[in-house]
């Protein structure tokens, strides 16, 4: 009897130890499918965002510190702004083209002519308790504030620098016009040939790069496709 029970208890101990190994692999099974699956999908694109700002997802640790900056508003008459942004584009259809960069809206802004040499076709991030909707926007430095002008220049030196940003961004970031204080930081690059064709302006030429005071010969003139 003692023979027969001590049989079935083995039995018993081999067919659980089965079971388990069974469950076991399977289980090992499962999860690397969800880990390969996981992987995949993590490198996939985001819909409807713009080839660069995927490239941007991959940069967020190199963004430069967060500076001060005076900050206006402009484009809200014909006098103000003419829709022809420094570097070449068309400045409506550029705010209004649905661009993103990292996700989030971006939208034309100028600096300061004599700013703008090291800035030109850079995304930097702005900030501002002024903002009453989006507290950040995403601004790509297309345009310039003319150093000849009076008013840029007492914007500028109001704060030491300037980002002036353009009505295409008002509904976006609940703007007030006036003069403001917030901060900014280069966060990447988004170069003419990055760009759907309709935002530019009908010229095939861009102001491609600049230097000093980014005026007349310092201002390098290329083809789009070829900046």
């Amino acid at each position: 009897m003692l023979i027969v029970i001590s049989l079935l208890i083995v039995i018993c101990v081999v067919v659980v130890s089965s079971i388990a190994g069974v469950v076991f692999i399977r289980y090992r099974n499962v999860n690397a499918t969800d880990s390969t699956e996981s992987t995949q999908s993590s490198g996939s694109s985001v819909p409807g965002m713009h080839p660069a700002a995927r490239t941007r997802e991959n940069k967020l640790g190199s963004a430069g510190t967060w500076k001060k900056t005076g900050i206006t508003f402009y484009g809200q008459s014909k006098a103000d702004d003419n829709g022809v942004g420094f570097a070449g584009v068309d400045l409506f259809k550029h705010g209004t083209a649905g661009l993103k960069f990292d996700g989030k809206a971006l939208f034309p802004v100028a600096v300061f002519q004599a700013d703008a040499a090291p800035l030109l076709w850079k995304v930097i991030e702005i900030q501002s308790d002024s903002f009453t909707k989006s507290r950040t926007v995403y601004g790509h430095v297309v345009d310039v504030c003319n150093s000849g002008q009076d008013v840029c220049k007492r914007n500028t030196a109001k704060h030491g620098f300037l980002v002036d940003i353009h009505k295409t961004a008002f509904d976006y970031i609940g703007a007030d016009d006036g003069l403001h204080v917030g901060q900014y930081r280069l966060v990447g690059e988004l170069k003419p040939s990055d760009l759907p064709g309709s935002v530019f302006l009908k010229d095939e030429t861009v102001a491609c790069s600049c230097t000093g005071s980014c005026n007349g010969g310092a201002v390098k003139w290329k083809k789009r496709s070829a900046c």
